[in-house]
């Protein structure tokens, strides 16, 4: 990570922790002006991440997604977009406190991850892989943010049951509204995975010879595509609803960070070495 990169990095970093803390304590009732600061924070820390990227495009000369490092940058930019989606054009202001930290996490993580550039072979310089990698990752980033709308739908029916809500909880939006918001996102992840799934057929049909060859992660890709496919079954033809489409887009999200990351892991070297 040269000198600039690494500054800015830690400025993202910086803008995003105090964001965090000050969404935090905004939801618990601590002052009106606190949201408004820490939603200025994010969007500065947004347009770090953004100028981030598009520095190591221009150093690099090449869309930064080819290595484990680049694509935990972009999951986060594509996460911070959907976020500020979600705000602007439904007005889902609670999912800030929820989502934040865990970006800070990501990111955080990220910082301790190799920043060296990919050394790239020809057969990777295809606007098929290009795609295939760009679509995966907004799925995965689609997935991040309904598992924190899930997490929220499970805070709030447990202590609905309970019949006791806790200052937190209360200011979470309604159940009908989180499961709404959950199967929105859900629908578009499972989307945006499905032509994934297609693209790097095509594209391995060219290179390689085969659609299919049984790599650690197309196998774990087929297991998240059929749990959400699963999950948008039951609940369209099902009729689940609630708590139930709730856990099982965990166990799907579950899915997604074994691909991502232990798969990456304790089964790198094979076809998908690059990322």
């Amino acid at each position: 990570m040269i000198n600039g990169e690494f500054a800015l990095y830690i400025l993202l970093l910086c803008f995003l922790f105090t964001s965090a803390v000050l969404f935090l304590i905004d939801l618990l009732g601590s002052g009106k002006e606190l949201f408004v600061i820490a939603r200025r924070l994010f969007f500065l820390a947004f347009s770090a991440l953004t100028v981030l990227i598009a520095a190591r495009a221009v150093t690099y000369g090449y869309f930064p997604i080819f290595t484990f490092y680049e694509t935990l940058l972009f999951l986060a930019w594509a996460v911070t977009f959907v976020i500020i989606l979600l705000e602007r054009s439904y007005g889902f202001r609670t999912v800030f406190p929820f989502a934040v930290p865990a970006l800070f996490a990501v990111l955080f993580f990220a910082f301790f991850i190799s920043a060296e550039r990919a050394s790239l072979p020809p057969e990777y310089k295809s606007i098929w892989l290009f795609f295939h990698i760009i679509t995966v990752i907004a799925a995965y980033s689609t997935f991040t943010v309904a598992f924190v709308t899930s997490l929220m739908y499970l805070s709030v029916d447990n202590q609905l049951k309970k019949k006791k809500l806790s200052a937190l909880v209360s200011k979470l939006p309604s159940l009908d509204v989180l499961d709404h918001y959950n199967y929105k996102l859900v629908s578009i992840g499972f989307f945006l995975l499905t032509i994934s799934v297609f693209l790097g057929a095509l594209w391995a049909q060219n290179v390689w010879g085969a659609f299919w060859r049984w790599e650690p992660k197309e196998i774990w890709a087929l297991v998240t595509w059929i749990v959400y496919a699963t999950y948008l079954h039951t609940r369209l033809s099902g009729g689940w609803q609630g708590r139930r489409v709730a856990m099982l887009n965990a166990c799907g999200f579950a899915t997604v960070l074994f691909n991502y990351f232990a798969v990456r892991f304790f089964f790198a070297g094979g076809l998908h070495q690059f990322y």
